[in-house]
């Protein structure tokens, strides 16, 4: 192995764009930069044809630069897919606002046709809404309500209206003349005066 002074001119570093840590395990970029940074020594401080014995078998340095440069290639090709990825979901999200203003009109059009709960909306991928069905406890708590309210306002139904009949008695109406008196009941002769003593006068001598 040689070392950095032995090379004569070093090979053109690739660029850098970060600091990786230690474990490799922050963001893609940073992984990335970890491997550009790894390349960058090699190319420095080794020569072609050094070997390197590992776990997978032994590789030269231009072997192991190769394998690293095609992950950051493959990295670099999801980034960019990525990217287009991320423009298509905008795309997908600007051209469903555009139509769920027509499906949400034509739904109230059907709805009007067959009905909110029709059964015919689910051929159009619309959910029916669900028919509100009353229990027995539920009507019968609402007839017991009900008559409890009648009793409390002393109202009366259209049949119970029927059974009273007959003249209402125990009121004495006073009818009002055209000279603002009141009326005998006897004709309409006008009511005897009161007699002086009824009114606490005295009477007058006899002739």
């Amino acid at each position: 192995m040689t070392d950095k002074t032995s090379i004569g001119v070093n090979p053109p570093t690739p660029p850098v764009t970060g600091v990786a840590n230690g474990g490799n395990k922050g963001t893609k970029v940073d992984l990335q930069t970890s491997y550009l940074a790894l390349i960058s020594g090699l190319l420095a401080y080794y020569q072609p044809g050094d070997g390197f014995l590992l776990a997978a078998g032994a590789l030269s340095r231009d072997e192991l630069i190769a394998s690293f440069q095609r992950y950051v290639a493959s990295a670099e090709t999801t980034k960019a897919s990525n990217q287009v990825w991320r423009a298509d979901v905008q795309k997908e999200r600007a051209a469903e606002l555009a139509v769920r203003p027509l499906r949400a009109g034509l739904k109230s059009i059907l709805e009007g046709r067959f009905g909110k709960s029709g059964t015919e909306l689910v051929k159009f991928g619309f959910t029916p809404a669900k028919a509100s069905v009353k229990t027995a406890a539920v009507k019968t708590a609402a007839a017991v309500k009900a008559e409890a309210t009648r009793k409390a306002r002393g109202t009366r139904g259209s049949v119970q209206k029927k059974k009273v009949t007959g003249d209402v008695t125990g009121v004495v109406i006073t009818p009002v003349t055209a000279e603002g008196g009141a009326s005998t009941g006897n004709g309409g002769a006008p009511a005897a005066s009161a007699s002086p003593a009824a009114t606490g006068g005295t009477l007058p001598p006899h002739a």
